[in-house]
């Protein structure tokens, strides 16, 4: 491979971790196709990448630049993606979404959704939960990523709080699902092909007999940052305070040797969970479902969370949880040297086909 110049611009730490990826591949000489990169300066959020034949491909965050518009807002979009995977039988989560009231409010003023009979609000959600599956239960903003503002509930005045913490974020639209108990894995597929598939394992901290948890959540983020993870563990979290509390436990108590403390009900990696490979032992089944799911919604690139019981096994439980259309490999990469290069390797394919758009 043929060494090309260096790039004219410089990475910052601050910036994304796919923009840096792009400058250490540029840099390195693996994206000959490549005749130069643009990367707005200050928080190198946006980048344009100028290939030699005259063409260019932008990209912003975790968008690579490969979905068109309208498949991405139907993926992000937890209660219209769930609608359409009812439409093709795949099992997911039993739940409903309802409007926040002051957001009910605004939708009631106009005519034609006065005679709506369908409009359900966060008010009815205790009877909906009760009569449904019961307490605990999941809420959700109908959008968002890497597990913000999501909650497991326990009871009514739970519930409640979650609710208004909602409205405070100007949350419009929340979900509500009954609890799935199973291990949660992401898989990642461009283009019917498999990138990566690993478990999402949620934060959780093991206890020696003298560290408190908070001493323990601090070696922790010590960790993550020597390994390069952009993970910032928020010990104030109050889904951490409600849940040491249910155990009876405050971030100043001190889990017994060997005691394992799951803190977060859910499995983000951006949230500080960890990931376990399982690209070697998927069952094809599940990768088989990915690539149908993603080319249903008209995704190039997706990043499918998977409830499964057992991802090797082709017969058994699973849901479907969310679909990502933008799904960040940051925290993936950093969980080994296989990984960083499975990411890398992926990112120069399509940094450098001006093909692929």
């Amino acid at each position: 491979m043929t060494k090309q110049p260096s790039s004219p611009v410089e990475s910052q730490d601050w910036y994304p971790y796919l923009t840096r990826r792009l400058i250490y591949l540029f840099d390195q000489g693996f994206l000959s196709n490549v005749l130069s990169i643009d990367v707005e300066p200050d928080f190198g959020y946006l980048a344009r990448i100028n290939f030699r034949n005259g063409s260019h491909r932008i990209i912003s965050g975790n968008d690579l630049g490969l979905n068109t518009g309208t498949s991405a807002d139907l993926a992000n979009d937890k209660g219209y993606s769930k609608f359409v995977l009812r439409l093709m039988d795949i099992r997911v989560a039993p739940g409903a979404e309802f409007l926040l009231p002051n957001w009910a409010d605004t939708i009631l003023k106009r005519s034609r959704q006065q005679r709506n009979p369908n409009i359900r609000t966060t008010r009815e959600a205790d009877e909906f939960i009760r009569e449904n599956f019961g307490y605990p239960a999941y809420l959700k903003p109908i959008r968002g990523s890497q597990g913000n503002l999501v909650n497991m509930v326990f009871e009514t005045d739970e519930l409640e709080q979650v609710l208004t913490s909602f409205d405070e974020a100007s949350v419009r639209v929340a979900v509500i699902e009954a609890p799935v108990h199973m291990p949660d894995f992401r898989i990642v597929m461009l283009d019917g092909e498999l990138i990566s598939a690993y478990e999402r394992v949620p934060l959780s901290v093991v206890g020696d007999g003298e560290k408190t948890i908070t001493e323990l959540l601090r070696e922790l983020q010590q960790r993550y940052e020597l390994e390069g993870r952009d993970t910032r563990i928020n010990a104030e979290d109050t889904r951490i305070i409600r849940t040491l509390q249910r155990r009876g436990m405050t971030l100043t108590s001190v889990p017994a040797k060997n005691l394992k403390i799951v803190l977060l009900p859910i499995s983000n990696l951006s949230a500080g969970g960890t990931a376990v490979d399982v690209s070697e032992t998927i069952h094809p089944k599940w990768v088989e479902l990915s690539a149908f799911i993603a080319m249903s919604f008209n995704l190039r690139l997706s990043g499918l969370d998977l409830a499964c019981q057992d991802i090797s096994a082709p017969d058994s439980p699973y849901y479907v949880l969310e679909i990502n259309a933008a799904p960040g490999l940051d925290h993936y990469a950093a969980t080994g040297e296989n990984q960083r290069i499975i990411v890398d390797n992926f990112y120069a394919k399509i940094f450098n086909s001006p093909g692929i758009s």
